[in-house]
């Protein structure tokens, strides 16, 4: 992606431990990483504590354009086959740290909502998630989902509150819509277990 340059500093305002301010050099030449930071919050809040906070504002009226995107990350490995990566290769890495609290409320590893903060909605969103590949070659992603990466398997059972459910599935009620290569597809949905 092309490197984004700005006419002045950005400065954190002392939010962090040490100060830290980029200049209009910092942001034009070689590259910036703000890392190993955090945020903590006091004993109790009522509002949200959010370690990373950006936006890609496109509000401006009669402002048109490609591509928007609030957050971009990638990991390059380069042309080299000798690279080697012996642990995970990922964009973008979430833990959720439960800690010992028997009250955490509504618990996700991501949350995708949408909403209209002006005016109301004119077009309808395409989907919550967007998969793609650029495979140059027979070698494409072989997997939507992987379940238990790492070893760290998931529950599993043969029935009750478990995420993989080894029983089979009972009679199904209504679908999820899923576009496949361009074509609509239903999943079965099934309400209950065999």
């Amino acid at each position: 992606m092309a490197q984004t340059t700005f006419s002045g500093p950005v400065t954190s305002n002392a939010g962090f431990n040490s100060d830290d301010t980029l200049t209009a050099t910092d942001l034009t030449t070689g590259s910036y990483n703000l890392t190993d930071f955090t945020v903590r919050p006091a004993a109790t809040w009522t509002g949200t504590v959010a370690a990373l906070v950006g936006a890609a504002n496109h509000r401006t009226a009669g402002v048109s354009g490609g591509t928007i995107i609030g957050c971009y990350t990638q990991t390059s490995m380069g042309a080299s086959a000798s690279t080697v990566i012996t642990g995970l290769n990922t964009a973008l890495m979430g833990v959720v740290d439960m800690g010992a609290s028997t009250n955490t409320g509504a618990t996700y590893g991501a949350v995708f909502d949408f909403t209209s903060f002006s005016g109301s909605r004119g077009v309808r969103p395409t989907a919550f998630v967007g998969f793609g590949d650029e495979a140059q070659n027979s070698l494409g992603v072989l997997n939507l989902f992987d379940v238990g990466t790492s070893a760290k398997n998931v529950s599993t059972g043969g029935s009750g509150d478990v995420l993989f459910c080894t029983a089979a599935c009972g009679a199904t009620t209504g679908s999820l819509r899923v576009r496949v290569n361009g074509a609509i597809r239903y999943i079965p949905l099934a309400t209950s277990q065999v």
